[in-house]
This record gives structure tokens, sequence and C-alpha cells, in this order.
């Protein structure tokens, strides 16, 4: 009699919890080296599309140069530090250009808890319409949208790393996450509408580590 086929079950979703007092110190994680310059792209809803491939704007990760392909928003935040949901997270998404052959995950995916400066009052807008307004203000009059991804990047750049998957689309288990620690405070057009509805769910951790480098101080 032949075995039974067994169907893989997924384990390495993300969004996550991340708990500072349950993740692992890892003095041995290297700090992200960020390349980043000013660059064009496209605007598409929640998504900024950089318009030129190759590694001008890309980190540093474990040695390797990763390009930056786009940024993605979410509002509210899809990760939740320390029981905080942020009012944005952006997702710098990186390619692993070693993947597959010297590396197991396709993409670094380095997440930003973003909180919002006070806006005009007015109507709340939803997270396209704001993005919109966001880039436009920072455009200058210009036609095309640029923008330097460092102005997203606090100061500090202590990170928590865990392996997971992409939160949208066919959810592959093909990324590495690094979230910020620290959020970063930007400015909108308009108070923001945040819609937990467009967010895909925590994900549970199963018998995954979460690691961070950075140690607690006693």
């Amino acid at each position: 009699m032949s075995a039974p086929v067994v169907t893989p079950q997924l384990t390495q979703q993300s969004p996550i919890k991340l708990l500072t007092t349950k993740s692992y110190y890892a003095p041995e994680l290297r700090p992200l080296e960020f390349k980043y310059t000013e660059v064009p792209g496209t605007l598409a809803g929640e998504e900024f599309v950089l318009d030129h491939g190759g590694p001008a704007c890309h980190v540093v990760f474990d040695g390797m140069k990763c390009p930056l392909r786009k940024l993605h928003f979410h509002a509210p935040s899809e990760h939740r530090i320390d029981g905080v949901i942020s009012e944005l997270e952006l997702h710098l998404v990186h390619e692993i250009l070693e993947y597959p052959d010297a590396y197991p995950s396709a993409y670094l995916i380095v997440g930003v808890m973003l909180s919002l400066a006070p806006a005009k009052a007015g109507p709340a807008q939803p997270l396209g319409p704001w993005l919109r307004g966001h880039f436009d203000a920072r455009a200058g009059g210009r036609q095309e949208h640029r923008v330097d991804p460092t102005i997203y990047l606090p100061q500090d750049r202590a990170y928590f790393r865990y392996e997971g998957s992409r939160t949208t689309g066919e959810h592959e288990e093909v990324v590495t996450w690094t979230l910020l620690r620290d959020p970063m405070q930007v400015k909108g057009p308009a108070p923001l509408l945040l819609d937990p509805e467009t967010d895909r769910l925590v994900q549970p951790l199963m018998r995954r580590y979460v690691l961070r480098n950075f140690a607690l101080i006693a």
C-alpha cells in the first residue's frame, strides 16, 4: 500500500506579533547598510514602484547587494511591535539576487512603522489618495515622482528579524523580514482613513524564532 500524500502546511506566514521580551538577542546579526539615493518611480494605489532596475538604490544585507524594487504601504500596520498598531507600515521590498542558488529567500523586506504628523483639518482620506497627496507634495510641482527612501528611516536602525511570507498575492514563504524597532513620523496632506480590512490578519508564529540585533537595557 502506498504512503498517503501529505500536503505541507504553511508554517512561515506573515504578518506576526513581535514581542521584544520573547525575541532572542543575536549579536552576530550585522547592521543593514542602506545605500539609498533619490530615484524616480510610478505611484499606483498603495505602491511606489521604482522605474529603473539595477542596484543603484539598494541595501547591503549579509554581504549581499539587494536592489530596492518598490515601497508598499499599509494603513494601519500589519505587524504589531509590543502590542502597538501603527497608523502606517511601510514595506521596502528588496530583491535578493542570490536566490535560490545561494540564499533561500527571494526578498528582503524592511518594515518601518510610521506615525503621522498633525495634518490640516478636513475629511480623512483613504490610503491611495492620501499617498497621492503625500508624493505630489514632495514632487514640488513636477510631473514625475521621485523619492529618497531614507526620509522614512529612523536614526536608530535596530531591528527584529524573522523568516516569513509575502502579505499579498499568494503569500509565498520566500521573505526574510527585517522590522525596524523605532517608528518614524511622516507628513501627509490630510488625516488618514485607516482600513484594517485591507490588511492581512496576524498569523501564528508556529515553530519560528524572532531575532533582534539589540540588547535589552537592564
